[in-house]
């Protein structure tokens, strides 16, 4: 059957996603998980807006958010709360098109998730991936970037369960996970969180992760390809350079990733982009917009999205953002929304629950 084409709101470019859109290759396992309970995906699509056929071809483009709301209604629809668990542990790392060719070419783990989180953007338009190393430990972390995201207890699991399968097809299944981090409330049964990690579980910290051993990063894949590796980065970079450049997507990705970091500044994300500081400055100036003006926004919605979204106390909040004391943080979000952190957090949960 022929892909969706030019059809709102499924778009395809090239198998570049555009931000705030994801392939349907990362979803194709959404129709087999549904029919295991009774649930129709036609009929979710339906009931959610979106057109029947959009997984019949895996370069159709969803938009993040409708994707994400659609996950929550599967969720709702089959009565399984972990739904987005189970869908992220049936996706296989073949699902992510040239980003899984360029990891599987890689020459060890640590080279294939750098360039998992280099190129994701070409298969997930709506989130970040991160990969630190402190001490004896690595953390692969995930990080939405699309603001408005509904149901992101949800995609939270979805994108954990991504990751740890991603980092089993690399390591091996002698691979463990040393602790779970979640980005989201504790759920009423953590029983099947537990089954599928079986490592301890961590609740309302501000970025999903996955913590390993980083021993495993130097582990060599027996994939390896140099050969076919530059061939496989001259066409990912090709397809980048397809997209349609909007140069403030690009600087909100880098700023968010960096703000929990901790590493932020415009020197900093200027060398990330590959240009010299002056030059990010004039170029946001034709957009009418300031680096300060830019990375206060992403701070408001980052902590927004933890406030909603996660138990976190409002210190530990500032602490994440990098706040010199909590005192300054709460000052910042006055300045930015009118009221306290306290506050907004009490008037979302009122607003949610009526």
């Amino acid at each position: 059957m022929n892909p969706i084409r030019n059809t709102s709101p499924i778009m395809r470019a090239s198998g570049v996603v555009p931000g705030g859109y994801d392939r349907a290759a990362s979803t194709m396992a959404l129709a087999p998980l549904l029919e295991q309970f009774g649930v129709s995906l036609d009929s979710l699509l339906t009931e959610s807006g979106l057109p029947i056929g959009l997984f019949e071809h895996p370069d159709n483009l969803i938009p993040f958010r409708e994707g994400t709301r659609l996950m929550g209604l599967c969720a709702d629809r089959t009565g399984c709360p972990h739904f987005g668990l189970l869908m992220g542990d049936a996706t296989p790392l073949e699902a992510y098109g040239i980003v899984a060719d360029l990891m599987k070419s890689a020459a060890n783990v640590r080279a294939a998730l750098k360039l998992m989180c280099r190129f994701m953007t070409l298969a997930d338009g709506g989130g970040l991936l991160t990969l630190s190393e402190v001490n004896q430990f690595a953390s692969f972390s995930y990080t939405v970037y699309e603001p408005g995201v509904e149901r992101a207890e949800v995609l939270c699991d979805n994108a954990l369960a991504v990751s740890f399968s991603v980092l089993r097809a690399l390591c091996g299944r002698k691979w463990r996970p040393h602790e779970i981090l979640f980005s989201r409330s504790r759920p009423v049964d953590i029983q099947p969180y537990l089954n599928l990690f079986k490592a301890p579980l961590r609740f309302d910290v501000e970025q999903a992760a996955i913590v390993f051993d980083r021993a495993w990063l130097d582990a060599p894949l027996p994939t390896a390809d140099p050969a076919r590796l530059r061939i496989l980065q001259a066409r990912a970079r090709a397809l980048e350079a397809a997209e349609t450049g909007d140069l403030v997507a690009q600087v909100r990705r880098v700023v968010r990733r960096q703000l929990l970091s901790g590493t932020c500044s415009m020197q900093s994300v200027a060398a990330e982009l590959g240009m010299h500081r002056r030059t990010l400055d004039r170029r946001l100036q034709a957009f009418e917009l300031s680096f300060k003006a830019l990375s206060d926004e992403l701070r408001y919605e980052v902590s927004r999205q933890l406030l909603a979204d996660t138990a976190m106390p409002v210190i530990a909040i500032a602490q994440s953002l990098h706040y010199a004391d909590p005192s300054a943080f709460t000052r910042a979000f006055r300045r930015w929304s009118g009221v306290t952190p306290t506050q907004w957090r009490e008037s979302e949960r009122t607003h949610s629950n009526a």
